[in-house]
């Protein structure tokens, strides 16, 4: 299929609509992440075991991230789709929060790492490589689960 103007112009709106939800995407992560690093240190400060403090961080952190991506960064206006959403993002979270507590701990007590770096660089690598895809093509996802681009 020969590329014409209509269909740079579209993949280049494309693209800036892409390169939007990642900017906001990423923005509503890291608002959510100091909310959750906040807490985290405030609990492990007043003696809560990092573990329990990574994981009600954690909580905090999913519902903020949430509230804030549906609303802001993917613009999901649908209200119908908001149980779908729902359901897709505690997946998500709950997985999210097995690695985090599985590296924060891998981190501390593996590699004895000082507690809140451990917990703090085991969710960045969390929020890099798994929590922005997952959102993005699972939980807020454009088109039907188990579409396609072909069939779009």
């Amino acid at each position: 299929m020969p590329v014409t103007k209509s269909s740079d112009k579209k993949n280049g709106q494309t693209r800036k609509l892409e390169l939007r939800r990642f900017v906001r995407a990423n923005l509503s992560a890291g608002i959510a992440t100091w909310l959750e690093w906040l807490l985290v240190t405030v609990l492990v400060a007043v003696s809560v075991h990092y573990l329990v403090a990574t994981a009600i961080g954690a909580t905090i952190g999913a519902v903020t991230d949430f509230s804030i991506k549906r609303n802001w960064a993917f613009i999901r206006g649908k209200v119908g789709m908001i149980q779908k959403e729902a359901v897709r993002y505690v997946l998500a979270s709950a997985a999210s929060l097995l690695l985090n507590l599985v590296l924060a701990y891998e981190f501390v007590s593996g590699l004895g790492m000082a507690k809140i770096p451990g917990v703090i660089a085991a969710s960045i690598v969390v929020g890099l490589l798994w929590n922005y895809p997952v959102h993005r093509y699972f939980v807020f996802s454009t088109r039907p689960v188990g579409a396609s681009a072909a069939t779009l």
